[in-house]
C-alpha cells in the first residue's frame, strides 16, 4: 500500500504541480497571490491540523475512508511541494535562452521541449522523488484517513507495541540504498541538464 500510494499520488502531484508551478511563476493573474499563500499554508500548517481538516473533509462528504483517501490526501500536500520546488527550478532559468530559441525558428512548443523542459527536468524529478520520500514515510495525516487501510508507517508503529520486527530493519535498508541510488541518478541527471543549457548558449551565441 504504501509503494503504491507513494508512486501514484507523486506522479498525480507532479503532473498537476508542474503546469501550475509554470503558471505561478511566468504569468500575473487575479488570484496569484492566493494561491501563492494556500500553497505556503499548506507546508507549514501542522501535519495533526492538515490530517484533521482532510478527516472532517471526508466525514462530511460521507466518503469511506481507505486506500482512495489516503491517496487523495497524499496528493493534496504533495503538489505544495511539487509546485514550490518546480517555481523554484523556473526561477533560475535564463528566459534569453527561449527567446533565443525562438529567433532561430523554433515554435512555443518546439521551444519548451527542446529547450525550457530539459533544464527543469532535474527540478521536476527532485519534486517527484521528494514527494515519494514524504509519502512512503507519512504517518500523521495517513492515520486520520486510513481507516483499516494499513501502511507501512502504521504498521511500524502498531509493531513497535511489542517489539520490533526484523522486517522493519530490512525496509530501513532497501529504503536508504534506494535513496542513495535515486540521489546519483539526479546528479547524473542535473550534469546532462547543465551540458544542455552549455550547447544551447554556444549555438546562440553562433547564431
Amino acid at each position: 500500500h504504501s509503494l503504491e500510494v507513494a508512486t501514484i499520488s507523486s506522479i498525480i502531484a507532479t503532473a498537476l504541480g508542474t503546469p501550475a508551478a509554470m503558471a505561478l511563476a511566468r504569468r500575473r493573474f487575479a488570484g496569484r497571490g492566493a494561491i501563492d499563500l494556500t500553497v505556503v499554508t499548506s507546508l507549514t500548517a501542522p501535519t495533526v491540523v492538515v490530517g484533521a481538516s482532510l478527516l472532517g473533509l471526508f466525514i462530511a462528504l460521507s466518503v469511506p475512508r481507505g486506500l482512495t483517501t489516503i491517496l487523495i490526501a497524499h496528493v493534496a500536500f504533495n503538489l505544495a511541494i511539487v509546485i514550490i520546488v518546480v517555481q523554484a527550478r523556473l526561477s533560475g532559468l535564463d528566459h534569453s535562452l527561449e527567446e533565443a530559441a525562438a529567433d532561430l525558428g523554433a515554435t512555443p512548443w518546439v521551444g519548451f521541449w527542446k529547450v525550457t523542459m530539459p533544464l527543469i527536468l532535474p527540478g521536476i524529478f527532485s519534486a517527484f522523488l521528494l514527494s515519494f520520500a514524504l509519502s512512503i514515510d507519512d504517518y500523521i495525516i495517513t492515520s486520520f484517513v486510513a481507516g483499516q487501510t494499513l501502511t507501512f508507517p502504521l504498521w511500524v508503529a502498531g509493531a513497535v507495541k511489542v517489539g520490533i520486527p526484523p522486517q522493519v530493519f530490512v525496509m530501513g535498508t532497501l529504503i536508504f540504498f534506494s535513496g542513495v541510488l535515486i540521489a546519483a541518478a539526479a546528479l547524473i541527471l542535473q550534469k546532462r541538464s547543465d551540458r544542455h543549457l552549455k550547447n544551447i548558449a554556444a549555438e546562440d551565441d553562433w547564431a
